[in-house]
């Protein structure tokens, strides 16, 4: 008879997911009731990993600790993304668990498909490329099961023995943020297209590890929000004493007035030209190379 969670790695991968299927992991079950998952709970495995060891307890996971039976969990997500498929049964990753979210209380292992994200939690935080494969995991979890993004839970948050896990996590922005992640599943390519060049103009070029840093301007690093609140405090001030002379400009760069006549002279409909206009007048304030 086949497992409950057979169907998991099909499932992620058809998420767009990198996937490994560790031998045997549709037979694999620990002793118990099996599960009939309502949700999805999120773990670290207070181990070191890193781009070069990117999911060091997979073994572990498969074969438990002297205190613990394996399996340990139905997934292992490495520090790389990759997905690390372990057991289509039960797996002893939750213990007793006091209700969270729409989840009730209960046995667990019966509630929960277990992720288990190899960092190590304390000093170590979850890296970008695991976040990200964890939210995509979750999302294709919960439709598989139909069942709310909010049945998403951290361990932490249904422990009744006080874990700490998933570490450096804030289980309330990674729930707002498998909402982003649903939202951006269900967009056309022309929609995702149209959001990402959105997304640049309003921010600025991504740093090299994807960081949020701006547009480069003799200021320093400025997003458009950022932009929009010198605007608006330079006009702000510019009405407290409206008989002061309009500042001269510097180093060639254009002032807040010239700023506000560009957005005066486009449609006020037209929000993403708008933006567009105020990257370029921004980049035409950057300060000459070896200035």
């Amino acid at each position: 008879m086949a497992l409950p969670l057979v169907w998991l790695a099909d499932v992620l991968r058809a998420a767009g997911l990198a996937v490994v299927e560790t031998p045997g992991w549709k037979e694999r079950t620990a002793s118990g009731q099996q599960p009939a998952a309502i949700g999805v709970l999120e773990h670290h495995t207070a181990t070191y990993a890193s781009y070069e060891n990117p999911a060091p307890t997979v073994q572990m996971c498969i074969d438990g600790r002297e205190d613990l039976a394996g399996p340990l969990c139905h997934a292992v997500i490495g520090f790389d993304g990759v997905v690390h498929v372990i057991a289509a049964g039960r797996a002893n990753h939750a213990g007793k668990a006091k209700a969270s979210g729409p989840n009730p209380a209960g046995d667990g292992n019966t509630l929960y498909v277990g992720f288990e994200w190899d960092y190590q939690g304390v000093e170590q935080g979850p890296s970008p490329e695991q976040y990200g494969a964890a939210l995509t995991a979750t999302v294709a979890v919960l439709r598989h099961l139909g069942r709310p993004l909010e049945a998403a839970r951290g361990h932490k948050e249904t422990s009744v023995t006080g874990k700490i896990d998933p570490g450096h996590v804030d289980m309330d922005r990674f729930r707002a943020d498998l909402v982003t992640k649903d939202q951006e599943d269900e967009m056309t390519p022309e929609q995702d297209a149209m959001l990402r060049r959105l997304e640049h103009e309003l921010l600025g070029p991504r740093g090299p590890e994807g960081q949020i840093q701006g547009w480069q301007t003799a200021v320093g690093p400025r997003t458009i929000v950022a932009m929009l609140v010198d605007l608006v405090n330079d006009m702000a001030a510019d009405n407290q004493n409206p008989q002061a002379a309009p500042p001269a400009p510097q180093n060639g760069l254009q002032g807040p007035e010239a700023i506000k006549a560009a957005f005066e002279a486009m449609p006020a409909d037209q929000a993403a030209p708008l933006l567009a206009e105020l990257v370029r007048i921004q980049q035409q304030r950057q300060p000459a190379p070896g200035a």
